[in-house]
């Protein structure tokens, strides 16, 4: 089972860690700062030791000597947590002073010819404590005694790491109480931010299963995407479900009334005895059956073509004129039984975008509806000039009060009544039409007195 995330939890996380992090550096920085700066403090006092030291030495009988009262150092201690520790070496090498067992000068410290008299830093243990040592080279220029004494001051680092360890206190009070406050403040900031999700939440929640309404906009830009897209889908939603309760309703309408007769029919086979009433009743049941599925593939039909409109589109080019002209072809036999002059004219081809299937069904349409109406012995053309179609016959028409009307579903004319069909032919005709982005018109054919369709494609 997956488990649930929060997304303040994971918000606070990933900015608590990187904080976690900096508060920690911080304070490890602020240690070895305060630590650096102790040092700096402290080896100027402790030089200033050792040259009080220096200056204590005297020659006397052209021997070096050195005279440091104990009341010397112990106002170097005072007031200090650390020990001292001195050592005064001869030119010579001797020790004529103080602790003779102190670290000597490392190695990589020693005094070039170059220099003087120089100090040294460096750092020790003696009798197991860490120490500070700081030796001062002191030039000595009196008879009998010429060279350069060494001057060793050395002392315990107590003062300096509790210096440091409070400068690290105060960091790590400082920066802990920065870091607990900037989370506290991302918590808030997020339970702000995440209060009109909560709100749109129980929106939601409360919210009637068929109700399709947009949500509300919420303050933030970042949600916005959100909302549009789930407004969108919405809107979406609301128009499949408009065409199916379309499709339910006119499903419903339209089929009772054969349904209703192919029972009557039934109803009259079975009460009678008779083998030609019988056969009667067939023949009328075979024909309901044929217009109740010729009823039922239109529906689709019109239910598909508005499932379909207003998608994004990526249609291929297809000759218009081939699909015209199959349309005429596949008429012929149902012109002929009525002697009717089928004909085509204009290019022998022409490149429209466009869904070749629904395209062949448009041109059935018109065809079918042409020949449907137009009396013995007519005349239908098929015209195709560009991107422009046009399909006229020698029927009654349509007047210009009822061309609205003729092109809704189920309506029938009253010219037309005695005609078989379900009314939709040319609601078909204009939802694909709409689907290609073309214009179609009706009006009264100048040449042939009937009704002219013309259907203008858009031009790329």
């Amino acid at each position: 089972m997956r488990l649930i995330r929060s997304l303040r939890g994971e918000l606070l996380a990933w900015l608590g860690l990187p904080l976690t992090l900096l508060w920690g550096l911080s304070v490890y920085t602020h240690y070895q700062s305060g630590l650096a700066a102790a040092n700096q403090a402290y080896d100027r006092s402790l030089l200033a030791s050792a040259r009080t030291v220096a200056e204590r030495l005297v020659v006397r009988n052209r021997h070096l000597e050195v005279d440091v009262p104990w009341v010397v150092l112990d106002s170097f201690e005072r007031n200090m947590n650390d020990q001292l520790f001195y050592q005064v070496i001869s030119p010579q090498g001797k020790t004529l002073s103080g602790y003779d067992d102190l670290p000597p000068i490392p190695p990589h410290h020693a005094l070039s010819n170059d220099w003087p008299a120089l100090v040294h830093f460096y750092d020790g243990r003696y009798r197991q404590q860490p120490i500070r040592l700081a030796a001062l080279w002191q030039p000595i220029s009196e008879a009998g005694a010429e060279g350069m004494a060494l001057i060793i001051v050395a002392e315990t680092l107590n003062s300096r790491q509790e210096f440091a360890q409070g400068l690290m206190r105060t960091a790590l009070l400082s920066q802990s109480v920065l870091v607990l406050m900037t989370l506290l403040l991302a918590g808030l900031m997020l339970r702000r931010v995440l209060r009109p999700l909560r709100r749109l939440s129980r929106i939601v929640l409360r919210r009637d299963v068929s109700e399709l309404t947009p949500l509300p906009s919420l303050p933030w830009s970042e949600l916005q995407p959100l909302i549009i897209a789930f407004n969108r889908y919405l809107e979406r939603l609301r128009g499949m479900m408009a065409r199916q309760d379309r499709f339910s309703a006119d499903a419903a309408h339209q089929l009772r009334t054969p349904l209703a007769i192919l029972k009557t029919q039934v109803g009259v086979a079975m009460s009678s005895n008779c083998p030609e009433q019988w056969r009667e009743s067939l023949q009328g049941m075979r024909h309901t059956l044929d217009d109740t599925i010729l009823l039922t593939d239109r529906l689709l039909q019109l239910a598909q073509i508005k499932a379909r409109h207003g998608e994004e589109k990526q249609l291929p080019r297809v000759d218009l004129a081939e699909i015209l002209r199959d349309a005429c072809f596949s008429g012929y036999t149902a012109a002929r039984n009525k002697q009717i002059d089928l004909g085509y004219e204009g290019d022998e081809n022409s490149e429209v975008k466009g869904d070749r299937l629904l395209l062949g069904e448009l041109c059935a349409n018109l065809l079918d509806n042409a020949i449907k109406y137009t009396p013995l012995n007519g005349v239908i053309t098929a015209r195709l000039q560009g991107k422009t179609l046009e399909i006229e016959d020698s029927g009654p028409g349509i007047d210009s009060a009822e061309q609205e009307k003729a092109l809704q579903p189920f309506s029938r004319l009253d010219h037309g009544s005695l005609q078989p069909g379900a009314g939709i032919g040319l609601a078909l005709v204009q939802d694909i039409c709409a689907w290609h982005g073309a214009l179609i018109v009706m009006d009264r054919s100048p040449l042939l007195g009937g009704l002219r369709v013309t259907i203008a494609f858009k031009s790329e």
